[in-house]
């Protein structure tokens, strides 16, 4: 088995070591500054698009250019400052680390043989599920509502079945987040062959112009449908990278800032003093 993970990376040079390869996300929008591995924008690609569909980009370019990541038996996503917590047996669904840059890989206890040790006992791998309300009024409280109501119209008219799944994973509780996940290549195929589609049509019927964050719930619908077919999971913590050591004041500011309506604010000042059972908990 050869796996390899991609880290899709947006402002900051990274290098991988072989088994991790960093990609420039949006590359075509010009980050000449910015040195990675490999670039979006190399052959078929998005990456003009990255504004709004932001690592998805690096997805939709693994996708039409496999081969120039040697054809590996399975392929999986992080991000520049979010990678997978290479120990199953944490039941934590976040974790966080102040390591420089540099020791962040050692930290994650990301490697090869763990990569393909999960897999020999699973059918794929994807982040511990975090627990909210429900992933609908998760959604709600940052973004728009209807968006919901639109994904669920498109899947139930578009792509049928998979509309139980979706019924199913927006009024339950178990989130996954982040776009992460590792999976062969047969079901990276089969989830891209998905997600792009629905994605084309989620922006011509809504007009959206900004980021796509209904994304990460179509991914979490993914997910919900393996695992509603009896496929094994491995579910992983996800580790942030905190960069400089945002406090939790720092944090708050920041979503304040960003978080959409009455819903989202409030959230944001819960958190300030609230941390959730199993998610922050540094390593």
């Amino acid at each position: 088995m050869s796996v390899k993970l991609l880290v899709a990376c947006h402002d900051e040079s990274e290098k991988g070591n072989g088994f991790l390869l960093t990609v420039k996300a949006g590359a075509a929008l010009g980050k000449e500054n910015v040195i990675c591995d490999l670039s979006d924008d190399l052959g078929d690609n998005i990456s003009l698009l990255n504004a709004s569909y932001n690592e998805m980009t690096v997805l939709y370019w693994a996708w039409k250019n496999y081969d120039r990541l040697g054809d590996p038996s399975a392929v999986g996503l992080m991000h520049y400052r979010r990678y997978f917590y290479f120990d199953a047996r944490l039941r934590d669904a976040v974790l966080k680390t102040n390591v420089p840059k540099d020791l962040f890989y050692e930290k994650s206890k990301i490697s090869e043989e763990l990569a393909e040790l999960y897999l020999s006992h699973s059918d794929f791998i994807a982040p511990r599920a975090a627990k909210r309300r429900s992933v609908r009024a998760q959604y709600a409280a940052s973004h728009r509502a209807e968006d919901i109501d639109l994904a669920l119209s498109i899947l139930r008219e578009e792509f049928p079945e998979y509309y139980p799944a979706a019924e199913k994973y927006f009024s339950g509780k178990d989130c996954y987040f982040f776009n992460m996940f590792v999976f062969p290549k047969e079901i990276f195929f089969r989830y891209c062959s998905f997600i792009f589609p629905f994605l084309e049509s989620f922006v011509r019927k809504s007009g959206e112009t900004g980021r796509l964050f209904i994304s990460e719930r179509i991914t979490g619908v993914f997910i919900e449908k393996l695992l509603s077919e009896g496929l094994r999971p491995t579910f992983l913590p996800v580790l942030y990278r905190e960069g400089n050591g945002e406090n939790r004041l720092s944090a708050f500011r920041r979503e304040w800032k960003t978080k959409k309506g009455l819903k989202g604010k409030l959230l944001s000042f819960r958190r300030l003093f609230v941390r959730r059972r199993r998610e922050g908990r540094r390593v």
